[in-house]
């Protein structure tokens, strides 16, 4: 049985709601703002900065597979429409919908839709593969104990979940057999021009895709640096709070806890990223509100530092960018 959309968003807030009332039924509040109230700003600041420079690398690593296929988006206008879909993807009921208005500001002006959805599905993958990859390194170096002992097995299936997405995306035989599935009497239904963009849009975005192979070391490279900064973000705001785990516990701990957001059982992470940094930092002798407030903390920096998408997209209210047109590097 399909869910509505309001119905998939209620039981989003309801698992929420259980989910931070089940930890504060154990937990005082009280501990935990205790904890806030000592919070040290210079490195809150820091934290924040390093958070915005990861966003711009994040952007980066978009921009390079966009410029591979001819989208005339300059990386920072890449960098605009990337913290404008963070700001609303702090209110959207899901990820696809952020990606969706991410897809309509960068490929809207152009109507270049294949190119830059197989942009984004590149950057993604890539990205998402170097952080596995890394979390699994350091989680391999450390070889935690406790409930961190799982998360390696975890980060595994994660890894070859990833490989095999890039493998089929860039697949010619797998976008053959879409197509001819598409075109048998199941999906009769469908025949007709909506197919016709359907298998077109599909085709341009699988030949765009393939053309990314040489710029997968420097989107590689953009991510490792983006995420190794990531990991100095958050022992910065660690040492807000005057929380001291190694890095290489950082490290294994936020690519598990970025996953376990990606689960769509809460709403903007509530309840999930408390539940598990308290359980994941219970064995490096962190206290329970204290790991609770850092949960609060990333939340609140990640809000601070997506704000900066909203005061860019007040500023094209007022006053709106020229459209920018397509542009080829000469490979048609």
């Amino acid at each position: 049985m399909k869910l509505k959309k309001w119905q998939s968003q209620a039981l989003r807030v309801a698992g929420s709601a259980a989910l931070l009332t089940g930890i504060f039924w154990f937990i005082p509040f009280s501990d935990v703002l205790q904890t806030l109230r000592s919070v040290k700003p210079a490195y809150v600041l820091v934290g924040l900065l390093l958070m915005l420079t990861t966003a711009y690398l994040d952007a980066l690593a978009l921009w390079l597979p966009l410029n591979r296929v001819g989208v005339a988006s300059g990386h920072w206008l890449v960098f605009e429409v990337k913290m404008i879909t963070r700001f609303y993807g702090q209110f959207l009921p899901s990820e696809l919908m952020a990606s969706a208005l991410k897809l309509h500001r960068l490929a809207g002006p152009t109507k270049q839709w294949g190119e830059v959805a197989a942009g984004m599905a590149f950057s993604r993958i890539v990205s998402m593969l170097v952080l596995v990859l890394l979390g699994l390194t350091l989680w391999a170096i450390e070889m935690p104990t406790g409930a961190g002992r799982w998360a390696g097995y975890l980060l595994i299936a994660m890894a070859i979940g990833l490989i095999g997405l890039h493998i089929t995306a860039s697949s010619v035989a797998v976008s053959g057999f879409v197509e001819r599935l598409f075109r048998t009497r199941a999906f009769a239904w469908l025949h007709g021009r909506f197919l016709d963009k359907l298998l077109a849009f599909g085709r341009k975005t699988g030949d765009s895709y393939r053309l990314f192979g040489n710029a997968i070391y420097p989107v590689m490279l953009f991510a490792l640096m983006r995420h190794v900064l990531g990991i100095f973000s958050f022992a910065a705001l660690a040492l807000a709070l005057d929380i001291h785990v190694s890095l290489l516990a950082i490290g294994w701990i936020r690519v598990v806890l970025a996953a376990l957001m990606m689960l769509p059982i809460s709403v903007a992470g509530f309840g999930v990223r408390e539940g598990s940094l308290l359980i994941l930092l219970q064995d490096y002798g962190v206290a329970p509100g204290d790991a609770v407030a850092l949960a609060l903390l990333l939340f609140i920096a990640g809000l601070l530092c997506n704000g900066i998408g909203g005061f860019f997209e007040i500023r094209n209210l007022l006053a709106p960018q020229p459209s920018h047109k397509p542009v080829t590097d000469g490979t048609d």
